[in-house]
């Protein structure tokens, strides 16, 4: 069966990073929503969490990531971290299934974080396109920006999962076709599904500082050019607010130096 119309159920439903318990809640919301690179300030819901140095890290510009949601940014303490990737009309295969299922299954307890919510501005219709509002929808998106209490490289399966997957053909839709990319020089994949009329996509990842803090992000409706800009600039930041931070298990210059190539051969 043809369908007119394939699209993702919600940007939630197919992937995410999401925390869990019962310590989470809300940071302070800022007196004005963000703009420019100014951060939102959080206020630490423990005393020995600092959730101001997390929404330090996170990229606020609003031409670049969007109109911040309300609340702008909401933390958490001590509640674990996990991804997920889920392709519905799909049934991946042999590494590409392994990697995914990977990822569906990561977890890990975090010290803290803070996560935030954005909308970027949605194109113009013009008078032929009125009323088609699924074309011309602001497109989400989510950062989260967290601490875990032990070294952890979470973000180095999404340069591998690009190679993996390739193209996926769906058995259940007709002429629909899951593309992996991976976005240059980033641990980020950009997706694009499409049923040969219609085309949806969405690009996810993240990074790491010294294998303790990270940035992980979630874009849809954007093209492999504005998620290396988006995913790029988040990344940089998260550089800069923790690079002094250095954890006694960062990764090993052996390691540093594995990534170093394959992500100049795929910027390449």
């Amino acid at each position: 069966m043809k369908r007119t119309a394939f699209r993702f159920a919600a940007l939630g439903a197919v992937a995410g990073l999401a925390f869990a318990g019962c310590a989470s809640q809300d940071a302070e919301e800022p007196n004005e929503t963000p703009t420019g690179e100014d951060s939102a300030p959080a206020s630490p819901v423990a005393p020995d969490v600092d959730l101001d140095q997390y929404a330090a890290a996170l990229v606020t510009d609003r031409d670049l990531m969007g109109v911040a949601h309300d609340p702008p940014v909401e933390g958490f303490v001590d509640d674990p971290v996990t991804m997920y990737l889920t392709l519905s009309e799909f049934e991946p295969s042999g590494t590409c299934a392994r990697l995914l299922d990977d990822l569906n299954s990561f977890s890990a307890p975090a010290v803290g974080g803070i996560t935030a919510k954005f909308v970027r501005e949605a194109p113009t219709a013009s008078p032929a396109e009125e009323g088609a509002d699924e074309q011309n929808r602001g497109a989400g998106v989510e950062t989260m920006i967290f601490e875990t209490t032990e070294p952890v490289e979470p973000m180095t399966i999404y340069r591998e999962i690009p190679n993996a997957c390739e193209t996926l053909s769906s058995t259940e839709v007709e002429g629909a076709e899951a593309t992996f990319t991976k976005v240059p020089g980033l641990d980020a994949l950009h997706l694009e599904i499409s049923d040969g009329e219609d085309v949806e996509t969405l690009a996810v990842g993240g990074s790491s500082v010294n294998a303790q803090f990270h940035m992980y992000m979630t874009a849809e409706q954007v093209t492999l050019e504005e998620a290396q800009e988006m995913f790029g600039a988040q990344a940089e930041k998260l550089r800069q607010t923790f690079q002094d931070q250095v954890s006694t298990a960062s990764p090993t210059p052996s390691e540093d130096a594995t990534a170093t190539p394959e992500s100049t051969d795929d910027a390449s």
